[in-house]
C-alpha cells in the first residue's frame, strides 16, 4: 500500500470514528426529560421508542406523570407502556385530602347546620306527638280521641319518614362524590415487562 493510501485511509477512519462520537449523546447532556435533572440524581431509562435525548426519563418522573395525566403510554411516540395502579390514598387519607377543598368543606358545614336545625325540630314534634298522645289515652278511648291518635302517629311517621331521608339525601351528596374520586385517585406504576422491553441507561452507553 502506497504512503499516500495508508494516509488516507487513515483520515477516513478518523472522520468515521468522529461522526460516532457526533452521534453519540454526551455524558453531560444526558437529562431527564421530564425533570431536566441530571443523571447522577437518579438512575434513567428508556422505556419507550423515542430517540435522542428525549428517550430518557427518570422512573419516578415517568410514573408521578402517568399518575398525574391518567395515560399509560408515551404522548411523543404513543409507546403503550405495561403498567399496573394502586390507590393512591388510604380511606381516612382520602376524607381528609377531600374535606380540606373549600368547597367541600363549605358543603360539609353546610348539611351540618341542615342536619342539627332538622335534628331539633323532628326531635321536637316527637316530644309534642308523645305527650298529646299520653294525655288522649289519660281522657278515655272514644271513637274521636282514636281517631286523633291515630291522626297524631301518622304525623309522627311522617315526620320520621322525612327526616331520615333527608338525611340518606344529605349523605348520598357527601359520600358519592368523594367515593367516585377516591377510586380515580390512582398511582399508576411501571410493571416489570415495561421495565424489561425498555433498555437501562449506563453510562457505559455513552462515549465520551
Amino acid at each position: 500500500m502506497t504512503p499516500e493510501a495508508a494516509s488516507s485511509s487513515h483520515d477516513t477512519d478518523e472522520e468515521s470514528c468522529s461522526d460516532t462520537l457526533d452521534k453519540q449523546p454526551s455524558t453531560e447532556s444526558i437529562t431527564c426529560r421530564i425533570c431536566q435533572s441530571a443523571m447522577e440524581k437518579s438512575h434513567l431509562i428508556s422505556p419507550c421508542l423515542c430517540k435522542g435525548t428525549l428517550r430518557y426519563v427518570h422512573r419516578e418522573c415517568l410514573e408521578h406523570w402517568l399518575s398525574r395525566s391518567g395515560l399509560t403510554y408515551c404522548e411523543l411516540c404513543l409507546h403503550r407502556f405495561q403498567t399496573y395502579s394502586t390507590l393512591r390514598y388510604n380511606c381516612c387519607e382520602s376524607l381528609c385530602i377531600w374535606y380540606r377543598h373549600p368547597n367541600n368543606r363549605g358543603l360539609l358545614l353546610s348539611d351540618a347546620l341542615i342536619y342539627v336545625v332538622l335534628s331539633f325540630i323532628c326531635f321536637t314534634l316527637t316530644m309534642i306527638c308523645i305527650l298529646v298522645l299520653r294525655f288522649q289515652s289519660e281522657r278515655g278511648n272514644t271513637l274521636q280521641e282514636t281517631l286523633a291518635s291515630t291522626a297524631i302517629v301518622c304525623f309522627l311517621l311522617l315526620v320520621l319518614i322525612v327526616y331520615l331521608t333527608n338525611i340518606v339525601v344529605m349523605a348520598k351528596d357527601h359520600i358519592i362524590p368523594w367515593y367516585r374520586w377516591w377510586r380515580s385517585s390512582r398511582r399508576i406504576q411501571l410493571s416489570e415487562e415495561s421495565m424489561v422491553e425498555g433498555r437501562s441507561f449506563q453510562s457505559s452507553d455513552i462515549v465520551v
